[in-house]
């Protein structure tokens, strides 16, 4: 037997298939915490949403019912009122109560190593045992996290992106003991949501997207460091070229249709001369040294001091669901490979 065989089987042993209209605990009702549980219940599944402050979970109740009115006729949601969605969601502040005969538990608390391991010692205690356990950690590592968990194997990361309730795709990560049947129980559930799961088969910091989108930040900082052209013009080079056909073509597929000889010779030309750095760039410490972390406080490196940002940000989650439609009809059938 391989290694690769041996990894495998290994990797096989663990948590069960889930049945539809699975139960889920989401821990955290903060901006993702929330957005997830919508999520969730947007796709059939009960949800018990727990957080330790009983404003915090007031605040996530509004924010749920508001999306929900916005969305109920998009189209892209399995409920046609927004009471409809908001019966699947129960609101808590006991964790044990939360997690109780839960399928399926998503951490979502603070980015902090501390408070999340205190959160999987609590939820370790109370929670059956063959519920799945995911992290929805986007820096940590899982195998920084998994030491409360008593069977290692049921716990995965479980990414996803702002705003959760739109963007597609959830990445689904392996930790050391994490089980194929894990990761299997996890994407079985994304998909029955409506969502896009994709697999990281090794626990790296940043998994993919975001590794691959801070690499794309750092040369638009160089060029906005070095003068190449404004904030505005640089973001309108970004979403008017490349990114304009990402929804449709990725990486490896623009390749492909460019031709894999073209493309290695562009890299050749480019490569040497692209940013480096293993540190933020000048222009992007001297903002975030005046205050200036953007629309949260006003001003970043654009001005919205002025901006009306509720009807901003509504209007961006009507144009993600188009966007949306437009992911769904280009991604074809679950399997994607063409290897």
């Amino acid at each position: 037997m391989t290694d690769n065989e041996v990894e495998d089987t290994a990797r096989s042993n663990g948590a069960r298939s889930m049945p539809s209209a699975t139960s889920v605990a989401t821990i955290g009702a903060g901006t993702m915490g929330h957005g997830i549980a919508f999520a969730a219940a947007a796709g059939g599944c009960p949800v018990s949403l727990f957080d330790v402050d009983d404003a915090s979970l007031e605040e996530a109740r509004a924010k749920i019912r508001a999306t929900a009115a916005a969305v109920a006729d998009s189209g892209a949601y399995e409920f046609e009122t927004v009471s409809e969605l908001t019966d699947r969601i129960e609101y808590v502040t006991a964790l044990e109560d939360a997690v109780d005969g839960a399928d399926l538990v998503i951490e979502a608390v603070p980015e902090d190593r501390e408070i999340k391991l205190a959160t999987f010692e609590r939820i370790d205690r109370h929670v059956d045992d063959d519920t799945v356990v995911a992290t929805n950690t986007s820096s940590l590592p899982l195998d920084d996290l998994v030491e409360p968990i008593t069977a290692p194997e049921r716990f995965c990361g479980m990414h996803w992106f702002h705003p959760p309730h739109i963007v597609p795709v959830v990445e689904v990560v392996y930790g050391d003991a994490t089980t194929a049947d894990t990761i299997d129980t996890a994407s079985q559930f994304l998909r029955e949501i409506g969502k896009d799961p994709v697999v990281v088969e090794r626990d790296v910091p940043g998994f993919i997207a975001n590794r691959i989108q801070s690499a794309m930040a750092r040369e638009a900082w160089a060029l906005l460091e070095a003068g190449v052209a404004s904030p505005a013009d640089i973001d309108r080079a970004i979403k008017g070229t490349f990114g304009f056909r990402l929804p449709l073509l990725g990486a490896f597929e623009k390749g492909d249709h460019s031709g894999l000889d073209i493309h290695h010779t562009v890299l050749e030309e480019l490569l040497p001369e692209i940013d480096r750095s293993t540190s933020p760039p000048p222009v992007l410490s001297d903002l975030v040294e005046e205050g200036r972390y953007g629309a949260k406080t006003g001003r970043g490196v654009y001005d919205w001091r002025d901006a009306d940002l509720e009807r901003i940000s509504e209007e961006r989650d009507r144009l993600l669901l188009e966007q949306l439609e437009v992911y769904r009809a280009a991604r074809g059938p679950p399997s994607t490979d063409r290897a």
